[in-house]
């Protein structure tokens, strides 16, 4: 009997995906010195939120110390996502920061201990304002990802998308480099082509795609395939 030949669909888990994720950012930008990175997409529900977990949990399994911020205040989701709370997160802390308290003190962020053994730490986006535009734009905002980025080896930004609110450029240019998600089977790609054109316009450094919700022949099901693209 012949042997069987390898599917060339083989599907990677979810973590093995993450892996290669963070070896082309790291790869390919060998050179800078990529501390903060933010995660946005066109428009709501093609899985940015779910790409910025993932991703913060990888690398909290290669560094010590990683932050995952979900600065989405108009859609708050990721708080959902590691069933935690948020009673207080970004939106409170904002109200009293400081530069001279180091981040990890502020009761805000929580420590969070994920089940390969690591901890990852996290600000949930918080209360609810009636202005969340001016509180990205603030120079708190701005002194408190700048801190980030000196405190933590690496820092994950969850972002609004591009086409929902104007909050994605202050948050983007702000960090080092951004990645951008798109779904398959969702995504206009009209709409992406004028958001990643709107981000390079205003100065972000769009460090890569990121495309979801790739559907599978082999299984002939929908699953979350991750492909870093230049």
């Amino acid at each position: 009997m012949a042997p069987k030949k390898k599917n060339k669909n083989y599907q990677f888990n979810l973590e093995d995906q993450f892996r290669q994720l963070r070896a082309n950012i790291e790869f390919s930008q060998i050179d800078s010195d990529l501390r903060a990175i933010n995660i946005t997409s066109t428009q709501p529900d093609e899985g940015k939120s779910s790409v910025s977990k993932e991703l913060a949990k990888i690398y909290a399994a290669k560094y010590r110390k990683v932050l995952l911020i979900d600065c989405d205040l108009h859609k708050r989701s990721l708080h959902k996502m590691l069933n935690v709370s948020n009673a207080e997160g970004l939106t409170n802390l904002l109200t009293h920061y400081d530069t001279d308290t180091p981040i990890h003190d502020y009761e805000e962020i929580q420590t969070i201990d994920l089940p390969d053994g690591n901890q990852l730490d996290f600000l949930s986006a918080g209360t609810k304002i009636p202005n969340p535009t001016e509180a990205i734009n603030s120079k708190r905002y701005a002194h408190l990802i700048e801190e980030a980025k000196r405190q933590y080896n690496v820092v994950i930004i969850d972002c609004p998308p591009i086409m929902a609110t104007s909050d994605a450029i202050p948050i983007s240019n702000l960090a080092d480099g951004t990645l951008f998600v798109y779904s398959a089977k969702e995504t206009n790609k009209y709409e992406a082509r004028d958001a990643t054109q709107n981000l390079r316009r205003n100065g972000a450094n769009l460090i890569g795609v990121v495309m979801t919700k790739v559907p599978s022949y082999q299984t002939r099901h929908y699953y979350y395939d991750y492909t870093e693209k230049v």
